[in-house]
C-alpha cells in the first residue's frame, strides 16, 4: 500500500468513526429525550395523584370534624339528661322524705 493509499484509508476510517460517533450521539440524545418524556409523564401522574390524595384528606378531615361536632352535641345531650335524672332523683328523695315524715 502506498502512502497516499494509507492516508486515504486512514481518512476514510476517521470519517466512519465520526459518523459512528454522530450516530451514537443521536441515539443517546433520543434515549435521553425518551427518558425525559417518561419522567414528565410520571411527574404529571404523581401531581394528579397528589391532588386527588389532598382532596381525599380534606374530605376525610371534614367528615371527622362533622363526627366530632356530633359527639359534642351528644355529649351535651347526655349531660342534660344526667342533670335531669339528678333533679328527678332529688325530687323523689324529697317526696320519700315527706311521705316518711307523715
Amino acid at each position: 500500500m502506498t502512502f497516499k493509499g494509507l492516508c486515504t484509508e486512514l481518512d476514510n476510517e476517521f470519517i466512519r468513526l465520526r459518523a459512528d460517533q454522530a450516530e451514537l450521539g443521536q441515539q443517546l440524545t433520543e434515549r435521553i429525550n425518551g427518558v425525559a418524556n417518561h419522567v414528565k409523564t410520571l411527574d404529571a401522574k404523581v401531581t394528579s395523584l397528589d391532588a386527588k390524595i389532598d382532596t381525599k384528606f380534606e374530605e376525610i378531615d371534614a367528615r371527622f370534624e362533622s363526627v366530632d361536632a356530633r359527639f359534642e352535641t351528644m355529649d351535651g345531650k347526655i349531660n342534660n339528661l344526667q342533670g335531669n335524672q339528678n333533679e328527678m332523683m332529688n325530687i323523689l328523695i324529697d317526696i320519700q322524705r315527706k311521705v316518711s315524715a307523715n
